[in-house]
């Protein structure tokens, strides 16, 4: 009887053993989630975000930020498919939120490490793209427009036919983004960048496709507003915070959004579902919306901020620019651009055809 009741005993000390060992193992794996880790890998474009906020976050929290930066959001996909857990911070345009969501490449979210959440402006959070904003969080908005010199083009402007005007061959400059350019054929078409048809692509791509000549090539930002302050170029295609640089440094240039109406962008962090230091994008994220920090950010790079608490922080010159926050008006003839179809056949088929006429372009003299 001794024998059992030991026994018994010794069973149910092992059996409490084990249940507290692997209490004890859930909670140590819980702490090392949210230990910020020692570095943080951010893949973005180039000079997206302001030196001064990268630096004074790597010295509040002791992290240190690797920056890799693409010239083009299209290489992502192909980068996060070919390595992964290279990256744990992205930012993603919202059409390559909606494209890639299905693809299982994101990690949820976790805004409750994030509660500076609620200083985004309500109309940036819970879009069709991602609803709850699961997998992104809002960063930056814009246009795409118009610079043009107003020193060598003495005509108004205030159309998309001016890319297709002969008299400046060789002195246009085009982003090099499919989406970018075939929305501004689109638009000069006088077509909804909103349920497009294959036919409305193609006819965007016969008009590109005379406008080629004219075209001196398709450059990334930098590239083209350097060459707009040097004078190389007279007009490019250019997103509204790119322009309000390059308008700082050449006064001579002016930004505007065609009468026919521009794309409108949304750019948000997303999180790679193979990022290493999750909780420490998080943390990053959230320091990114403090209202001090962002307004930081958004004054350095001249863009319009979905962060509705920074304005209290965000240079006048920036919130009374018309190029950078359009007056409503001018914001209903702007749009995001939506090529999804409604089938992932669609989806597919779509893309190809965007690409098609891509290659088309880069391969034209």
């Amino acid at each position: 009887m001794v024998k059992k009741i030991f026994l018994f005993a010794i069973g149910v000390f092992i059996i409490s053993l084990v249940i507290y060992l692997s209490g004890y193992a859930r909670e140590t794996k819980a702490s090392q989630e949210q230990q910020l880790s020692p570095v943080l890998n951010i893949y973005n474009w180039e000079d997206y975000l302001a030196p001064s906020v990268l630096s004074d976050f790597g010295q509040r929290f002791g992290v240190k930020i690797n920056l890799r930066t693409f010239e083009d959001e299209e290489e992502i996909l192909s980068s996060l498919q070919s390595e992964p857990g290279k990256f744990d911070l992205i930012i993603l345009s919202n059409r390559l939120v909606g494209d890639m969501l299905d693809s299982g490449l994101f990690a949820e979210i976790n805004l409750e490490n994030i509660p500076n959440f609620k200083n985004i402006e309500q109309r940036f959070t819970n879009r069709k793209t991602d609803p709850q904003n699961k997998y992104s969080v809002p960063y930056l908005w814009g246009t795409t427009g118009i610079v043009y010199n107003t020193q060598a083009i003495t005509d108004k402007v205030d159309s998309w036919s001016v890319f297709w005007n002969p008299a400046y061959q060789g002195k246009i400059g085009m982003l090099n983004s499919a989406i970018e350019v075939i929305a501004c054929a689109l638009k000069y078409l006088g077509y909804s960048l909103c349920n497009l048809s294959d036919s409305q692509l193609q006819e965007a791509g016969s008009k590109l496709r005379e406008q080629r000549p004219l075209v001196r090539g398709y450059e990334d930002p930098v590239t083209l507003t350097e060459e707009l302050n040097s004078g190389n170029l007279w007009l490019a295609l250019l997103y509204s915070g790119d322009a309000k640089k390059a308008m700082f440094e050449n006064k001579a240039l002016k930004y505007i959004i065609p009468k026919e109406g521009a794309s409108l962008w949304v750019d948000n962090f997303c999180i790679p579902q193979s990022s290493p230091n999750k909780y420490t994008a998080e943390v990053f994220i959230n320091y990114m919306l403090e209202p001090r920090v962002s307004a930081e950010n958004a004054n350095y790079l001249g863009y319009a901020n979905c962060n509705f608490a920074a304005r209290a922080y965000t240079s006048k010159e920036i919130l009374e620019d018309t190029g950078i926050y359009p007056p409503e008006e001018v914001l209903a003839k702007c749009e995001l651009f939506k090529n999804r179809g409604k089938t992932p056949q669609e989806v597919s088929q779509r893309e190809q055809l965007i690409n098609k006429i891509w290659s088309m372009l880069q391969r034209s003299n």
